[in-house]
């Protein structure tokens, strides 16, 4: 649909709606400002129930919130002129999306009002999943993931720039920083591996910092995976499977993936009450 056509269905279906939620709340009073109470009320509920209708509509967020920011140079402004309240809004907007699987949308609102690590959360909840997905033989993965990553990246460079961040959201941004680059090193290693690059891949494997697999540094019985983020947790038995895969593919030629296997083994004993796939498990034992 062209731009200017689109525009003018939102402003006129935007006039509508202002009408409807004040008819709702008292019809010529609530616009001279003479309702009462609770017709003010009245009319702010559904005003706003119809205003979120019309973000979450395709093109809304740029009618509503403009092509910048979180509603300054937009139509959402004229109706919550507040700041607070529009960011409460926005919130609320940014929640019923990611409830309904929205998530694209989701984290352009979060973006917007500046809580980036919020929409860091749900790019790394999303990424997560599409890795899942790529494991399984999902052929839209791969771009997927590509497309999460970039959003992911532009995320932290426009919260570089931002003003304002408090302590507590800037230790919540690095958190979520981390789970990003966790989930990257792990994306990678399925390239490397789909790409038919196994000895990469293996060398990558053994050398991710947060699982115990590298053949050069003692066993580790503690519980490493408790300090991992749900997303990254949810990853780890597919990239243990991808490489037991690897494995097949090469030969141990100095013994090197003799003592990964017996790492992976070691980290599988020491995690029997996750409950992983019992395929995963097998694999190891046949390797072995």
């Amino acid at each position: 649909m062209d731009l200017h056509i689109y525009i003018w269905r939102s402003a006129m279906a935007l006039e509508y709606y202002a009408q409807a939620a004040a008819a709702v709340g008292g019809g010529r009073l609530s616009w001279t400002g003479r309702a009462n109470a609770d017709q003010q009320r009245q009319r702010s509920l559904m005003l706003k129930q119809l205003l979120m209708e019309l973000l979450l509509r395709d093109g809304g967020i740029y009618f509503l919130l403009g092509s910048r920011g979180s509603g300054e140079e937009g139509e959402l402004t004229r109706f919550i002129p507040d700041v607070k309240t529009r960011q409460q809004f926005l919130l609320e907007a940014a929640r019923q999306c990611l409830e309904a699987g929205i998530y694209d949308k989701s984290i352009e609102i979060l973006k917007r009002i500046g809580a980036f690590s919020m929409a860091l959360d749900t790019i790394n909840k999303c990424l997560s999943d599409s890795i899942c997905a790529l494991s399984r033989g999902r052929l839209d993965g791969e771009s997927q993931t590509a497309g999460l990553v970039h959003s992911g990246n532009e995320i932290l460079e426009t919260y570089k720039y931002s003003p304002e961040i408090s302590p507590q959201e800037r230790e919540s941004v690095m958190e979520q920083q981390t789970v990003l680059r966790q989930l990257e090193a792990i994306l990678s290693i399925y390239k490397l591996a789909r790409a038919g690059h196994y000895l990469d891949a293996l060398r990558e494997v053994a050398k991710l910092p947060f699982l115990p697999l590298d053949p050069r540094t003692p066993d580790v019985t503690a519980d490493v995976l408790q300090n991992l983020s749900p997303y990254v947790q949810a990853c780890v038995p597919d990239i243990l499977k991808v490489a037991l895969s690897c494995m097949d593919n090469v030969p141990d030629s100095d013994g090197s993936l003799r003592a990964l296997k017996a790492k992976i083994a070691n980290f599988l004993a020491n995690n029997l009450k996750r409950n992983w796939p019992r395929d995963l498990y097998e694999k190891v034992a046949r390797s072995l």
